[in-house]
């Protein structure tokens, strides 16, 4: 197995890296996480890897965090989850996010990621709850105090704006949980126009 890569970055985009080691070009699929604390073009990273193989591809996927590729592990164990939806997972919420989710059980913020239903949170929950546990994730130290989400003042007028247009609540909860990203402050009409793009 390939545990890491450390070389210079050629390309980087939201989804892949890649990655120059003595003369190679490495192509890495990764998440918006690892994205997030990737250097400049040109400067050096050493990232640790997982190497998919199928009858038909080879795919390295690329993690700058060990505790992500822990959870990445996990994830793929998970019936129904492949390496393709782990990393849409973890390109969808920040990690320790994710894991006290499954620790509390918060079908809500699980079902705020893209492609991820009722079905699928419960699954993730029933069946990562003890293996974070083991893994030794779970250990509420590591990671800030917990806050359920919950709608701001502002959210719910803008909930109630888009409801009004015909959107389902869920669709409309989720949309405005990604929106959220962008920070506190904004108006109902910011966060209206930001949730129609994603909704």
């Amino acid at each position: 197995m390939i545990d890491f890569i450390s070389g210079e970055v050629v390309e980087k985009s939201t989804g892949r890296v890649i990655l120059q080691n003595n003369g190679i070009g490495y192509a890495l699929q990764i998440s918006i996480n690892t994205y997030e604390h990737l250097p400049q073009i040109g400067e050096s990273v050493h990232l640790k890897t997982y190497l998919h193989v199928r009858e038909d591809t080879l795919q390295l996927y690329a993690f700058f965090q060990e505790v992500e590729r822990k959870v990445f592990l996990a994830l793929i164990s998970v019936s129904g989850i492949g390496p393709k939806m782990a990393q849409s997972i973890l390109s969808g919420i920040k990690i320790y996010e994710l894991i006290q989710a499954i620790q509390h059980g918060d079908e809500q913020r699980l079902n705020a990621i893209s492609g991820v239903g009722k079905k699928t949170a419960q699954r993730l929950i029933v069946e990562l709850k003890e293996k974070f546990m083991q893994m030794g994730l779970l250990e509420d130290q590591q990671f800030p105090e917990y806050k359920p989400l919950k709608l701001s003042n502002q959210e719910e007028e803008a909930a109630l704006a888009l409801l009004s247009l015909g959107y389902k609540k869920q669709n409309v909860e989720k949309a405005l949980f990604k929106v959220r990203a962008d920070g506190d402050g904004q108006s109902v009409e910011e966060l209206v126009r930001k949730a129609l793009k994603v909704i």
